[in-house]
């Protein structure tokens, strides 16, 4: 094995610190920070959107970068870098001799003068496509600047990249010849395609080949083409040497009919290369015993205290009356997300004498329904129509059940995060939501969290109804909640096992 660490390009639309709206960014950013910290050399690149929390502490690079987006001569757009030099979620050099660069691409028409990263109050941004092909190919230009380039010198450039969701496919696809303009040095590293959602997945129509300088013999070989379109998911499946997902379930559900919108007969044909891995969470950021977030601290011992003061202060907060377990859930509002089965069963839980709490944006007709329940049952029943990550970790600390009745789900981290804080999650039986809760046994004093075992709204009340049981039974509520907390759902074992896939790709290793 060569004495140099192993570099890694990381391309992700989302950075948690920097801009997310889910999951995607706490990965791309946990991740690069663990692998650093394991000894690798990682450069994570994302845009520079106007909506970023720029870093407190960076600089520019000197001069534009050129990023080719179509055929013509007019169609290279010169990108400014912006390189934080502070430390991202828990810092960038390591005693292992690792380190982590954050390089965000600057384009003002397609980034910098967007307020957001898919879309802004207006909608849906209509060039993703184009916007997303500079991310992808603005990756590989910057790690050439930082690594040479690979057409160069047969030690230059990255040893692998890593392309995170449809947003950064085309890294991997030009890297594999379906740029002209690369040389074949780029063919060198190792290629790994992460699928977080495999519902989005870069469709586009064929004239976008001809648009982003795409060689038709991509689509005419089958690569690209998927059902008269372009699918830039698929290609990156195809091309890749392997292809991750976020946890072991989803991986084998991608493959079903059900599951796999309509690349399932693709991944159960590649499905030597295909592997879950469960993601991970920061468990020194998510802390209930340092979180400054919180109106008191507590860890597993005062727990009971400590919970006991979060949920009256979060019962203040946001206008829920005394008595009765807080039932909470934080979530974007979507169709997959399953909020509605959770909205379907609010009468009967409120009649138990349940609070509930639902916190999260998106569906308009969701976020009515949302407000009409609480209107329904004033102090009962309270609605935060935000997207607020401080208040989510109130959320967690403050409530007795965090629920997640997803219908499916890649692999959830709101669910590990509650665990981290005593919240004792109710989820449904699918995807990374049933790798990372174990059903509770209070005889057997076993389990975190309780599962409803079919996605329906009969189900998920009766693990609801579950949960509200357990309350009575003191002792086992508080052994499940400490149970719970001790959960190792750091990226310790995730990180190591993306280190040997790296490592199986690397051409030099």
């Amino acid at each position: 094995m060569s004495a140099r660490p192993l570099r890694i390009l990381m391309v992700s639309a989302e950075v948690e610190s920097l801009a997310r709206t889910g999951g995607l960014g706490d990965v791309a950013e946990a991740l690069s920070v663990r692998l650093a910290h394991l000894g690798a050399e990682v450069v994570l690149v994302t845009p520079l959107y106007g909506n970023t929390k720029r870093p407190r502490r960076s600089i520019w690079w000197d001069g534009p970068v050129p990023v080719r987006t179509g055929w013509g001569p007019d169609d290279v757009r010169q990108f400014g870098v912006l390189e934080s030099v502070e430390p991202l979620g828990g810092g960038e050099r390591t005693a292992a001799g690792g380190s982590l660069r954050v390089l965000l691409l600057h384009e003002p028409y397609l980034f910098g003068d967007r307020n957001g990263i898919y879309a802004d109050p207006f909608g849906d941004f209509g060039d993703s496509e184009l916007r997303f092909a500079a991310l992808s190919r603005g990756a590989l230009e910057v790690a050439g600047r930082v690594w040479g380039y690979p057409e160069w010198d047969n030690d230059a450039g990255p040893d692998v990249i890593h392309a995170h969701d449809w947003h950064a496919a085309l890294s991997v696809i030009d890297a594999r010849g379906g740029a002209p303009d690369l040389g074949d040095g780029w063919r060198r590293p190792g290629t790994v395609f992460t699928i977080h959602n495999l519902a989005f997945q870069g469709m586009m129509g064929e004239s976008s080949l001809d648009q982003l300088g795409i060689p038709r013999r991509l689509w005419n070989d089958g690569i690209l083409s998927h059902k008269g379109a372009v699918n830039l998911m698929k290609g990156a499946i195809i091309l890749a040497d392997r292809v991750t997902t976020v946890s072991p379930t989803y991986a084998r559900e991608m493959m079903t009919p059900k599951d796999g919108f309509g690349l399932d007969s693709l991944l159960r044909y590649e499905q030597n290369k295909v592997i879950g891995v469960e993601n991970g969470i920061d468990m020194e950021r998510f802390d209930p015993a340092t979180d400054r977030m919180l109106p008191r601290n507590y860890d597993a011992n005062s727990v009971v205290e400590g919970k006991g003061y979060c949920r009256e202060d979060l019962a203040r907060e946001v206008g829920l009356s005394e008595g009765g377990p807080i039932f909470a859930s934080v979530s974007r509002l979507t169709q997959q997300k399953g909020i509605d089965l959770f909205l379907y069963i609010l009468p009967a839980l409120v009649a138990r004498g349940a609070r509930i709490l639902l916190v999260g944006t998106g569906d308009p007709e969701l976020e009515d329904a949302m407000r009409r329940a609480a209107a329904r049952y004033p102090g009962r029943v309270a609605v935060r129509i935000a997207f607020d990550s401080d208040l989510a970790r109130r959320v967690y600390a403050g409530s007795d059940f965090f629920v997640v009745p997803s219908r499916y789900e890649p692999c959830g981290l709101t669910q590990m995060y509650a665990m981290r804080y005593g919240s004792l999650p109710v989820v449904t039986a699918v995807g990374g939501l049933r790798d990372t809760v174990q059903p509770i046994d209070p005889l057997r004093e076993t389990g975190t969290g309780l599962v409803s075992w079919r996605v329906n709204p009969t189900d998920l009340l009766v693990a609801c109804e579950d949960a509200i049981e357990l309350t009575y039974d003191h002792r086992s509520h508080v052994a499940a909640m400490r149970r719970a907390m001790a959960r190792d759902s750091s990226w310790d074992r995730a990180g190591e096992k993306y280190l040997q896939i790296y490592r199986d790709v690397a051409r030099r290793y």
